[in-house]
């Protein structure tokens, strides 16, 4: 039982750091500008080719910032994208900051 409440703690303590401020939301802005990352790929998979509507649309697969930070990881991974492990939480906040909202 101690176990769960321990990681539950880390995972709420890791969800708020994924989240952000506003200095990492702004460095996460610039790293997906700068990677192009609503560009062709998010486009050919988009509705309507709109890039933007991957992040969006009412069923989309990310449901939480766990899964968010797991689909940029991903996303980083398939297009050797420029983005450092390290920059991965940065993305991740913009990207909650501006379209998913998870607290």
């Amino acid at each position: 039982m101690l176990v769960l409440r321990v990681f539950a703690l880390l995972l709420a303590t890791q969800a708020v750091a994924w989240a952000g401020d506003e200095s990492q939301v702004a460095a996460g802005r610039k790293l997906l500008a700068a990677n192009h990352c609503n560009g062709s790929c998010h486009q050919s998979r988009a509705p309507g080719g709109n890039a933007l509507n991957l992040y969006t649309r009412p069923n989309r697969k990310v449901q939480s910032l766990a899964q968010l930070k797991s689909q940029v990881e991903g996303c980083v991974a398939n297009t050797n994208a420029m983005i450092a492990p390290d920059e991965i939480g940065a993305v991740v906040a913009a990207l909650n900051a501006d379209y998913y909202k998870f607290h």
